[in-house]
C-alpha cells in the first residue's frame, strides 16, 4: 500500500511505502534533511511540521520537544511512520558555503606537475616511413619523458583523424605517463586541476591553472553525506544497515562533488572537460566511502580499513565529471582513523622536517594531533564529535547566517551573529567562546555544572533558567527566536574539547617533552581557523602555551592537496611522510581513559 505526502516548501508529492520512517523515506527521494545523529534522536535536528496528518507523539518527542513545538504539530521525522496522506512541511536548511583557502604558509614551490603540455611537429608518413600514427607520436615524446608512454583505447580511435586533420602538428595533454589528450597546434586551451578535501561536514575545492600553478577558483559544499549522519561512525554503521547503502553513501558524496566541480568552473568560466587531474585528501572513511571500498572493519577493533597507499585512478571509473581520461589522485593515508587529510597538514606546515618540538591540531568533526620532533612525527585521532560544527548542541548550527560566532559575558552580555541578522544557534566558535566565558565569568563551574540562580553573584544570574533537572543560559531573544545553552551543550563541549586535550597530552607523553617544550602550536581546518585562541586555553581545549606560539594557518589539508597537485616532488613527500609517521592508538593505551576524564574539566 502506498501513502501519498506533499513535501513544503518544495511543493513536490511523493509516494511512500505505508508503514516507512519518514526520515529513511525521505532520504530515499532525495530530499536532504538535517539529521546528524543517524536517525537515532538525539541531535532533534530532523524537525517536520505535520499537516493533515494524524501523528501521535512518542515518549522520546514528548520528551524533547517544547511545548510550543508540540502545539505546532512539530515531530521528529525519524520517529514518524508513515500511515497517511497529507502534507509534511520541511526546516529551512542553508547550505554553508564556507571557506576554502590556500596559503602555502608563505611559501613557493616549483611548478612540476603531473599533467604537463606537450607541443609536436611530425614527419607525414611516407611509402619509406610506414610507422603507426601512435608510433610516430610515441617515438617523438619520448625522449622528453622519463619512461615509455601509454594512451587508452578512446584516444587512439581518434588520434589517426586529428593527425591528418591537423597535418601532423598539434599538442597533447599527459597525465603521468598517458596521454590522455589531443589540441591543435597553437590552441592554448586550458590546462587545469583540483585540489579537493572531502571532509565530515564540508567539501571544500580549489581549481588550479596548471600553466601557471594560479588558483583560478575557490568553493565549499556541505558534505551531502551529512543526511546519513554527522560522524564517520554513523556513516559507517549505515553502510552495514543493508544491501545497497554504501552505494547510497558513495552516490551521494559524488554528487555533491560534481556539483562542487561544476560551480568551481562557472564562476572561473572554464570548462570541466579540460580538468585533467584532482587531487584528493581527506579522513580514512570519507576515502573509503569516495572509492566505494567497504569500510565497516575500521569502526571494529583492530580497526583495519581496506587501503592506506596512494592511489591513482581514471576518474571516468569513479564517476567524477572532469575530462573522461582524467586521472584522480587520493594521497596516502597513515591509519585507518588519521587519513589524507593529516597527512596534507603535515605536508603543508613542514612537520616532517622540523628540528624542534611543534604542534598542529586539525580541529574538527574528527580531531587529529600531530607533534613533531627531531626524532620525527607522532600522530593520534580523537573522537571530537559533532559538537564543533552544531551536532547534538540545542541550537547549534553550521557556520552560516545567523549563527552566534562570539561571545562576552562581562562586563556586559555582547555577542557577534554571522550576517549580521537575528540570531538563531550557535557555531562552533561562539560556542566555545559561551562555555569558556561563562566558566570566567562563574556561571560554569570546573565540572561544567551550570550554578543554580542563587550561586551566581552577578546579573548574569537572570539569565539562567531552570526546568526541574534541567538548567540553561538564556542567550538571546533576537525577534522573538530565543537562543540558549543547555546544560547538556556543556557536556558535549566538555566531551569534545577533551578528547583533543587527552590526545594532545597523551602525544607529549609519548614525546617525553612538556608545553613548554613546544616552540609553535597551529590550528588548522575551516574551523579552527576562527577559533579565539584566548578562549580555547581558558577553556583547557589547549594546555596554557604562551599565545605568541599559537598561529592559525587556515585549511591545511587544501594546501597539502595544492602541493600534491603542482609538484611530483610533495606527492613523494607524503608517500614517505605516511610510511614514517607514528600512530598512537589512544584507546590502546591504558592511560587513556584516565587522561581523558581528567581533561573534561574547565580551564587549564
Amino acid at each position: 500500500m502506498k501513502v501519498r505526502l506533499r513535501v513544503l516548501p518544495l511543493d513536490r508529492e511523493l509516494s511512500f511505502k505505508a508503514g516507512a520512517n519518514l526520515r529513511e523515506a525521505l532520504l530515499e527521494s532525495g530530499i536532504a534533511l538535517d539529521s546528524p545523529c543517524g536517525g537515532q534522536g538525539t541531535c532533534l535536528k530532523c524537525k517536520v511540521q505535520l499537516s493533515g496528518i494524524t501523528q501521535r507523539f512518542t515518549p522520546l518527542e514528548r520528551e524533547k520537544l517544547s511545548a510550543e513545538e508540540l502545539d505546532g504539530g512539530w515531530h521528529l521525522a525519524c520517529q514518524v511512520t508513515v500511515e497517511e496522506a497529507g502534507e509534511v512541511r520541511l526546516p529551512e536548511l542553508e547550505v554553508s558555503r564556507a571557506k576554502a583557502g590556500f596559503g602555502l604558509l608563505g611559501e613557493e614551490i616549483p611548478l612540476q606537475p603531473n599533467v604537463r603540455r606537450r607541443h609536436f611537429e611530425l614527419s607525414c608518413p611516407t611509402i619509406q616511413d610506414q610507422r603507426a600514427d601512435w608510433d610516430r607520436l610515441a617515438e617523438h615524446l619520448e625522449p622528453l619523458e622519463p619512461g615509455p608512454l601509454r594512451a587508452g583505447l578512446s584516444l587512439l580511435r581518434e588520434i589517426s583523424h586529428r593527425l591528418r586533420e591537423w597535418n601532423f602538428a598539434g599538442e597533447v595533454i599527459l597525465v603521468g605517463d598517458e596521454v590522455v589528450a589531443l589540441d591543435p597546434p597553437g590552441s592554448a586551451r586550458d590546462m587545469l586541476g583540483v585540489a579537493l578535501d572531502i571532509g565530515t561536514t564540508t567539501l571544500a575545492a580549489g581549481l588550479v591553472d596548471l600553466d601557471t600553478g594560479k588558483v583560478v577558483a575557490l568553493d565549499a559544499e556541505l558534505n551531502p553525506q551529512f543526511v546519513f549522519g554527522a560522524d564517520v561512525i554513523s556513516r559507517i554503521m549505515y553502510t552495514q544497515d543493508g544491501p545497497g547503502k554504501r552505494e547510497n553513501l558513495q552516490k551521494e558524496l559524488l554528487k555533491g562533488i560534481n556539483q562542487l566541480l561544476g560551480r568551481l568552473c562557472r564562476s572561473a568560466g572554464r570548462e570541466r572537460e579540460r580538468i585533467f587531474e584532482v587531487t584528493v585528501v581527506g579522513n580514512t572513511t570519507m576515502l573509503h566511502s569516495l572509492l566505494g571500498l567497504d569500510a565497516g572493519h575500521i569502526a571494529l577493533a583492530p580497526y583495519v580499513g581496506g587501503i592506506n597507499r596512494a592511489l591513482s585512478i581514471p576518474a571516468a571509473e569513479l564517476g567524477m565529471q572532469i575530462h573522461p581520461r582524467g586521472r584522480i589522485y587520493v594521497l596516502p593515508s597513515i591509519a585507518s582513523f588519521v587519513g589524507a587529510d593529516t597527512v596534507a597538514v603535515i605536508l603543508a606546515t613542514r612537520l616532517h622536517q622540523t628540528d624542534v618540538p611543534r604542534l598542529a591540531i586539525d580541529i574538527g568533526t574528527n580531531g587529529e594531533v600531530m607533534l613533531a620532533t627531531k626524532e620525527g612525527v607522532l600522530t593520534a585521532s580523537t573522537a571530537a564529535g559533532p559538537a564543533f560544527e552544531g551536532g547534538r548542541i540545542k541550537y547549534g548550527m553550521r557556520a552560516i547566517k545567523g549563527a552566534i560566532s562570539s561571545f562576552q559575558a562581562m562586563p556586559s552580555v555582547e555577542y557577534k551573529v554571522i550576517g549580521g541578522a537575528a540570531a538563531r544557534g550557535i557555531c562552533g566558535s561562539g560556542l566555545i567562546d559561551l562555555v569558556a566565558e561563562l566558566f570566567r565569568a562563574g556561571v560554569l563551574d570546573r565540572k561544567g555544572r551550570m550554578l543554580l540562580p542563587s550561586e551566581i553573584d552577578s546579573s548574569l544570574a537572570e539569565r539562567i533558567r531552570v526546568r526541574g533537572e534541567e538548567r540553561e543560559f538564556v542567550i538571546s531573544k533576537d525577534e522573538g527566536k530565543e537562543v540558549t545553552l543547555t546544560q547538556q551543550d556543556v557536556r558535549e563541549l566538555q566531551l569534545a574539547k577533551g578528547a583533543i586535550r587527552a590526545g594532545i597530552e597523551l602525544l607529549m607523553k609519548e614525546a617525553k617533552i612538556g608545553p613548554d617544550d613546544i616552540q609553535e602550536v597551529l590550528l588548522a581546518g575551516v574551523f579552527g581557523n576562527y577559533i579565539n585562541r584566548e578562549k580555547a586555553v581558558t577553556l583547557g581545549l589547549i594546555p596554557p602555551f604562551p599565545l605568541e606560539k599559537v598561529h592559525f594557518i587556515g585549511n591545511g589539508a587544501m594546501d597539502g592537496a595544492l602541493r600534491a597537485l603542482i609538484n611530483l616532488e610533495e606527492r613523494r613527500q607524503a608517500d614517505q611522510i605516511a610510511a614514517l609517521a607514528h600512530h598512537i592508538e589512544l584507546s590502546g593505551r591504558p592511560d587513556f581513559e584516565e587522561t581523558f576524564l581528567r581533561c573534561l574539566a574547565l580551564g587549564n
